[in-house]
């Protein structure tokens, strides 16, 4: 049911937000609680633990790394519809961005970008710092490398052959040219390889953030077997993701019964969370904000779409934990539920706080399949498979399956509206103009690639623009 009250203060903020934000979300972003790399002097170990925060704040509050990868990446591929009639969600739904306006894809590129200066800068002042000491400095360096290849996962993955920028220096990075996908991946795969050495395998303090909203030894070995499907080394995914869900001390799927609390802050399924990027205690997300019927949200916004809705096997748990079928003012919708609390009033009603999860460990379940299927090893692919229908409340699948696209099927299910696991699985695997073609009269190849932002190839002339775009 929806929650009234919240209507009736819905109206009430409604003109306000209308006249003083154009009609874009009224969010209550707080600054970084920490000073930013450049801000700070490393000259002590809490000197430089500060600046790390900084920088996870930062990388937390950005609205891309909080919400857009999310929102533009279901919207572009076949997750999400928009209702509101927004021409910038038309663009994306109908994957017809352009270079000059298209917000969202755009601000992919500046977060992105803008984070990985502050993490080269954390890495390159911890090089050599005596004053910090080696083993805190080894510590906060591995973090920050691990973050840096993050973004930049997030932006071949979106935009293919992009900039290598390592350092901070603005004479060497200011007129780079494009790197190819494939050399930006030699350095995700390095950085995370030096990052997983350095890592401890506890959520320390080092960075001043606490839970699971820092990067560990197995966060960074999640990431580096996301890096080795990326690039073809089934056996370099098997091995890693292995690794990550052998560490049962630390990690866990919960039941079927439990699906609503795998995105609370601290969940044993989570691997990496984010920092809240509305208020360090508040116990809600932006995704919560987005997707859910709430102060923020005096309309529906968005629905599943009837191909992602008809996807659920009867009997799914997880069409009941994860989906909510809402009606107001006549107009249908189905949200994503995966994030309950719209606001603040939400998380103290609930005592529920959820993070914003980056990576958890079903993904790694599912990984390890589609690398097993690569490698010919049917049997254990299909384990990992049924380990993760059978949470669902689901039965086994059993031999003679196409694993390929039981894989995909589970993915869609499982992953849908998280960080655009959809958008970038169908790319990875080559199914993207298969699927999107059927299901999109507009759908063009080249739209699997956002187009590099205008602004920034105004600024530096060795840039090239996607093809494609004009």
């Amino acid at each position: 049911m929806i929650n009234i009250s919240k209507l009736i203060k819905s109206a009430g903020l409604a003109f306000f937000i209308f006249i003083s934000t154009g009609c874009q979300k009224l969010l209550d972003i707080k600054p970084p609680k920490n000073e930013l790399p450049s801000e700070i002097i490393f000259n002590s170990v809490e000197s430089a633990r500060g600046a790390l925060s900084g920088a996870y704040s930062q990388l937390s509050g950005s609205q891309s790394y909080s919400l857009n990868l999310t929102l533009a990446d279901a919207l572009a591929a076949d997750e999400l519809h928009s209702l509101s009639g927004s021409a910038r969600y038309a663009a994306l739904e109908n994957n017809t961005y352009e270079p000059q306006s298209s917000s969202y894809t755009s601000d992919i590129w500046t977060d992105s970008y803008t984070s990985i200066y502050s993490f080269n800068s954390i890495i390159e002042r911890l090089k050599n710092n005596t004053a910090v000491g080696e083993t805190a400095a080894r510590q906060m360096s591995s973090e920050a490398l691990a973050m840096r290849a993050y973004c930049y996962m997030q932006l071949v993955g979106h935009f293919g052959d992009v900039p290598l920028v390592v350092s901070t220096n603005v004479n060497v990075t200011a007129l780079l040219p494009r790197s190819s996908a494939a050399a930006v991946y030699t350095q995700i795969i390095q950085d995370l390889t030096e990052a997983k050495a350095g890592l401890s395998e506890a959520y320390t303090s080092n960075s001043g953030v606490s839970g699971r909203s820092q990067v560990n030894r197995s966060a960074a070995t999640a990431l580096l077997a996301r890096a080795y499907l990326a690039t073809g080394n089934a056996q370099g995914a098997v091995s890693n993701a292995t690794e990550v869900i052998n560490h049962t001390d630390l990690y866990g799927l919960l039941p079927g019964n439990q699906l609503n609390n795998v995105f609370l802050a601290g969940s044993r399924e989570a691997i990496f969370q984010l920092g809240s990027a509305l208020n360090e205690t508040s116990g809600y997300t932006n995704e919560g904000q987005e997707f859910v019927s709430g102060i923020y949200t005096f309309a529906l916004p968005y629905t599943l779409t009837d191909a992602l809705l008809n996807s659920f096997e009867p009997g799914d748990l997880r069409r009941s934990a994860w989906v909510r079928d809402v009606t107001l003012d006549g107009v249908n919708a189905s949200e994503s539920f995966k994030y309950e609390n719209s606001d603040n009033d939400d998380a103290v009603a609930s005592g529920r706080n959820e993070a914003p999860t980056v990576i958890r460990l079903a993904e790694m379940y599912l990984l390890r399949a589609e690398a097993n299927a690569t490698l010919g090893n049917a049997a254990a692919a299909l384990a990992d498979i049924n380990v993760i229908r059978n949470r669902a409340g689901l039965p086994a699948l059993t031999t003679g399956i196409n694993l390929n696209l039981a894989i995909e099927h589970e993915r869609r299910i499982e992953l849908f509206c998280e960080r655009g696991d959809r958008w970038l699985s169908l790319k990875r695997t080559g199914r993207i103009n298969a699927i999107l073609g059927a299901a999109k009269p507009t759908w063009q190849s080249f739209a699997q690639l956002f187009p590099i932002p205008q602004t920034a190839i105004d600024a530096n002339p060795n840039l090239t623009q996607n093809q494609g775009y004009r």
